[in-house]
């Protein structure tokens, strides 16, 4: 670890200085990955554990004070240091055949220190998989996404990956920037690409209607014959917390069925339609469910939720969003592809802002050095985790870490060998 943080230039201009840099930041990655997941806690942490660190880092005058990590962090060269976290991830996954998800997440208490109240940004690269973050870069607000998508691709090896993105991404520049790379994609397709939407709202509605009737009935003819001999459906349900949970994902590799893939997306293969229901559960004074079909409340709503309307936004009852790829893809493969894409709000998102507390974090000019801080600290114990050495649970990982000086020895001072 302090090799890498060594490779990145100290910003405090050559001059004397007491703390060395490289070494302010390996505590720092230290102190959050004990949980402390404030500054000032993870150097005060450390200051408690300077015998130990002392076995590893020089540290000749302590634990540097709080001004001077601050210091270090706001001027710390954002991009160099994103490399050089992009150099670590490299050495421990490869990210050649893997699936990966593009995703961007706001830095929502650094929004009131920034011009127009817009909340400053980070587009974050993960592995699907295992949900370790590949690479990270800052961009100013989510219309940024669709210039800084192509430059994060760069940066990456995505030669046999698959690459998702949210509808942001689904751009014809950043499908020929993949595939140039040798790379594949499955990409949403929202209301920000009205027409291609549209169609794919309407053709897959009725062919479905036509799927149905064909099974009732040998001689129906469906409106679309040719569709509808490379059309697939598949029907998962799925009881989900506190909610049922109802997936009906169709895909046919008839791609002519969108204007767009005529001209200017040739290299489209499947064209896909997925149909999202979450109905809350019920249960009535003598505790049995009494929950209504998808029938019932989508005419009616229920006693927990009103009739529910069609939007694309996550969260909402009625979720319908259509998928391209430059692969042929089955129904159920499309359907795991664009589940697993959104795994990164629970697995990457949702830990940062509770776990790590990123959305309370009123740091401005340090914002984007101090989430890569974090995400050393989360990558480390996610790998931990899934090789079985902590806890499966994020802050009882964090507590194994601050107990346990082997597994900081181990994660930290001796390296991570390659979890391929």
């Amino acid at each position: 670890m302090l090799e890498y943080m060594k490779a990145v230039p100290d910003p405090r201009c050559g001059r004397e200085t007491k703390h060395d840099h490289a070494e302010v930041l390996v505590c720092l990655i230290i102190g959050f990955l004990a949980g402390r997941t404030t500054i000032r806690r993870s150097l005060k942490w450390c200051k408690k554990h300077l015998e130990e660190l002392r076995e590893y880092l020089p540290l000749k005058n302590g634990i540097a004070s709080l001004s001077t990590a601050c210091r270090i962090l706001s001027g710390i060269d954002v991009e160099l240091f994103a490399l050089e976290f992009m150099e670590w991830s490299g050495e421990i996954l490869c990210t050649k055949g893997i699936h990966i998800s593009i995703d961007g997440k706001a830095l929502r208490a650094a929004m009131e220190k920034v011009k127009n109240f817009r909340a400053p940004m980070v587009l974050n690269a993960i592995d699907a998989a295992t949900g370790l973050v590949l690479a990270q870069l800052p961009i100013q607000n989510k219309d940024c996404g669709i210039k800084a998508i192509p430059e994060l691709l760069r940066l990456l090896d995505i030669q046999g990956s698959i690459v998702t993105t949210d509808a942001i991404g689904t751009q014809t520049r950043i499908m020929e920037q993949i595939l140039s790379q040798e790379g594949h994609f499955v990409l949403m397709v929202k209301k920000n690409q009205p027409q291609s939407y549209d169609e794919i709202v309407k053709y897959f509605e009725e062919m479905s209607q036509d799927h149905k009737k064909m099974k009732e009935d040998k001689n129906y003819r469906p409106r679309y014959p040719q569709m509808q001999e490379k059309y697939e459906e598949v029907i998962q349900q799925e009881r989900n917390r506190d909610r049922q949970e109802y997936r009906f994902y169709s895909v046919c590799t008839e791609c002519g069925l969108l204007t767009k893939t005529q001209k200017e997306w040739p290299f489209v293969k499947t064209v896909g339609f997925s149909r999202q229901i979450r109905i809350p559960v019920e249960r009535d004074e003598q505790g049995s469910d009494i929950t209504p079909d998808t029938k019932t409340f989508l005419e009616k709503g229920s006693r927990r939720s009103p009739k529910p309307v069609q939007d694309e936004e996550m969260g909402r009852d009625l979720l319908k969003t259509g998928m391209i790829s430059d692969m042929e893809l089955g129904a159920e493969e499309m359907g795991r592809i664009k589940r697993e894409h959104w795994s990164v709000e629970n697995r990457l998102h949702h830990v940062l802002d509770d776990t790590f507390r990123e959305d309370r974090s009123p740091a401005k000019k340090s914002k984007n050095n101090l989430a890569l801080i974090r995400k050393f600290a989360y990558n480390i114990l996610r790998i931990a985790m899934l090789t079985g050495e902590c806890s499966k649970i994020m802050t009882e990982a964090m507590d194994d870490f601050s107990d346990d000086p082997e597994l900081r020895k181990k994660y930290v001072f001796n390296g991570i060998n390659s979890f391929y």
